[in-house]
This record gives C-alpha cells, sequence and structure tokens, in this order.
C-alpha cells in the first residue's frame, strides 16, 4: 500500500530530458512525493517554496549547467542532500560534482535498485529537519537567485590553501588546486568570482594561467602573492584584472582582509565575513605551518603569547569554530588535497599531516565529509 503523502520524503526532479522525468516518476512514485523541474532556477525555487528531502540533479541542462546549481543549493540548503545524474561520467565531473557537496553520483541509464539505494542512503543520512524552516525569501534587489561568490585558490603549499579554506568556508565557495595546470581545468569548471595566485617560483606559467583566465573570466578579479611585486614586467600582466601584489610572508588575517575587500559584501555571502585580529591570525598560521605536530590550545597560546582562556574565546568568535574543531577541519581540507592530487598511500597521508593512524583519519575524515578517504579518492579516479 502506498505510505501517506505526509509520511512519505519528497524527492525533487531537475533534469530537461522529459523521458527520464517518466521513468523516474515510474520507479519512484510508489515510495517518495515526486516534484519535477525542468531547469536549475526553477529547481531553486522549488527549494525555497516548499520542503524538499533529496534532490535528483541532471549535470547537462540548457540554461545552467547542474554543477553551477549544485553550488547554489548547497549556499540555500546546505544540508540537503543532492545525487547528479548524467549520460557521461567522467573524472572531471566527478571530481567537481563531489569537491561542491554532491551526495552521490549516477550515470544514466542507472538501475532501479541502485537508485533507491542511493536515495534512501542518502535521506537516511541527512540530519534531522527542525520542526519547522521558513526559507528567506529573496529581496527584489537581489533577483530572483542570489549567487554566492566563488573563491579560487591556486599554487602555494597545501597548508597555504588549507588555511584560507577552512577560514573562509562559511562566508563563500571555495576550490583550491596546487598547479597552474588544475588551476584552469578549476576555473573552466567552478567559474570563479575571485582567484588568489600564489606564483612561487613559476611567474612563466602564472603568466599562462592568467592569460587564460582573462580570455575566459575578463571580470574576474585577482589577487597575487610573489616575490616580484613587478611580476617580471612580461606584457601578459599588464591588461589584467589583478587587484593587488602581495609578497609573502603574508599574514592569514591580511590576506583574508584583502580578500574581502576584492569581493561585494552582502548578500552574495553565504555567512558572515571573518575578521581577524592579531592574536587569531598568528595562531592560524601557526596551525597552516605545524598542521602534522601534536598541537595543543596551551601550547599555541605559549607561542603567541596570551593565556589559553583568552586564546579560546577570541579565536572561537573570530572564526566560528574551536582551535581543535579548525585543526581538524584544516587537516582534513589537506587530505582531500592530497588525496586528489597524489598517489600517495592512506598510510603516508595520514602520517604527513597528523593523524596518528589510517583508523583515525578514516573516522574522522567520514564524520567531516560524510564519505570515507576512498571513496572521496575514487571520485577523482573513477572513470
Amino acid at each position: 500500500m502506498p505510505k501517506d503523502p505526509r509520511e512519505r520524503s519528497v524527492v525533487l526532479v531537475v533534469d530537461d530530458d522529459d523521458g527520464v522525468r517518466e521513468a523516474l516518476h515510474l520507479v519512484l512514485d510508489a515510495d517518495f512525493e515526486v516534484i519535477v523541474t525542468t531547469h536549475g532556477r526553477a529547481a531553486l525555487g522549488a527549494i525555497r517554496a516548499q520542503r524538499v528531502d533529496l534532490v535528483l540533479l541532471d549535470i547537462l541542462m540548457p540554461d545552467v549547467d547542474g554543477l553551477e546549481i549544485l553550488q547554489e543549493i548547497k549556499a540555500l540548503a546546505p544540508d540537503l542532500p543532492v545525487i547528479m545524474m548524467t549520460a557521461v561520467k567522467t573524472v572531471r565531473t566527478t571530481v567537481a560534482a563531489m569537491k561542491l557537496g554532491a551526495t552521490d553520483y549516477l550515470t544514466k541509464p542507472f538501475q532501479e535498485e541502485e537508485l533507491l539505494a542511493a536515495i534512501r542512503g542518502a535521506i537516511g543520512q541527512r540530519p534531522a529537519r527542525p520542526a519547522a524552516t521558513v526559507e528567506r525569501e529573496p529581496s527584489p534587489r537581489e533577483g530572483p537567485s542570489a549567487r554566492t561568490h566563488r573563491l579560487l585558490l591556486v599554487g602555494g603549499d597545501p597548508g597555504w590553501r588549507a588555511t584560507l579554506a577552512v577560514t573562509l568556508t562559511r562566508a563563500v565557495s571555495v576550490e583550491m588546486t596546487g598547479t597552474f595546470v588544475d588551476g584552469l581545468n578549476a576555473m573552466l569548471r567552478f567559474r570563479p568570482t575571485c582567484v588568489v595566485l600564489n606564483v612561487g617560483r613559476s611567474p612563466g606559467e602564472a603568466g599562462r594561467f592568467l592569460g587564460a583566465l582573462n580570455a575566459q573570466l575578463p571580470a574576474c578579479p585577482v589577487l597575487v602573492v610573489s616575490e616580484d611585486p613587478y611580476l617580471g614586467a612580461e606584457p601578459v600582466w599588464e591588461n589584467l584584472n589583478i587587484r593587488g601584489v602581495l609578497r609573502p610572508p603574508v599574514s592569514s588575517g591580511d590576506l583574508v582582509s584583502r580578500i574581502g575587500a576584492v569581493l561585494s559584501p552582502g548578500s552574495s555571502m553565504t555567512g558572515p565575513w571573518p575578521q581577524l585580529g592579531e592574536s587569531v591570525t598568528r595562531a592560524i598560521d601557526h596551525l597552516g605551518r605545524h598542521f602534522d605536530e601534536d598541537l595543543t590550545v596551551d601550547a599555541i597560546a605559549e607561542v603567541i603569547e596570551i593565556s589559553p582562556s583568552h586564546l579560546a574565546h577570541v579565536f572561537r568568535a573570530e572564526t566560528g569554530l574551536s582551535v581543535r574543531d579548525y585543526l581538524t577541519r584544516l587537516r582534513v581540507t589537506i587530505v582531500q588535497d592530497l588525496l586528489a592530487s597524489t598517489d600517495e598511500k592512506l598510510e603516508s597521508v595520514a602520517a604527513r599531516v597528523g593523524f596518528g593512524d589510517t583508523s583515525h583519519l578514516a573516522h574522522v575524515f567520514q564524520r567531516i565529509t560524510g564519505r570515507p578517504p576512498s571513496a572521496y579518492r575514487r571520485g577523482y579516479s573513477a572513470v
């Protein structure tokens, strides 16, 4: 006997293919309340207007691609599970979807049992909904769909990238990549609204990256971290949308402040912009350099010369996290980076990042990201 509609989970199907929508109705109607839209903008409106427990989202759609809609769904409802659907599964799209928060990824045509298992599993893992949730209606000034800022971090070491990513993840969508080649791929897929580029010792590659960025996204502002304030005086730099060249070492607090000044404040942020004082800046910079060590609040407080209780108070006030939670998320973010960009064994990654063993790493990784490290890495290597 079909369930009472009031008891059934609501599945939102977003696909422009009439045949796919009809097939999904046939498979899902007995167990779920199914609503359908043919494009991403309508899906965002449906999520604002009514209860939705899971989204089945096609990647290739005519108006806006599914990855961009996925970003906006996660900004609007971070805990809402989204299963991506596509007829052509590639490493890049799988990587992008998982990085942006997709719960699962199915290739068409999919088996009925596989689809139902994925939906039930995703809904079952979702945190319990509050008794009543009212989504804020967008103001006329925002338009029908407020977009969140997308920050792309390119270059630098894993600790540098992860420090910025963890610090800013409440306010903007962040993606990071260690090489300029990967940065080009990320730029085309992620469509950043701001780029922070750490040139390091490769000004030529950095110049080519910025030339490509300017060709694809000429309005995208760039902050450059470089030893050479004149950037080698290469002609490619002259007409680019560079908003500042910062000479290393640059503190996290200064860089966060500069990024905030470049981005337009207001409704495009998904949370408050961090305002980091000197003590918290020094603590974050220390964590970014020594994340692999056995760090304690007392030890960090001694390094930056304040009391442990004061550090704990101001750190939570300015970052929204305890020192311990921040360090955990920093380590997990670095692990994600290494799993995506290297073939390093999990045992080696655990030791390199500061986890006692692979079991501890796997437990913490799944708690933070919602999936085990092996599944996360498969998303980057499976074809």
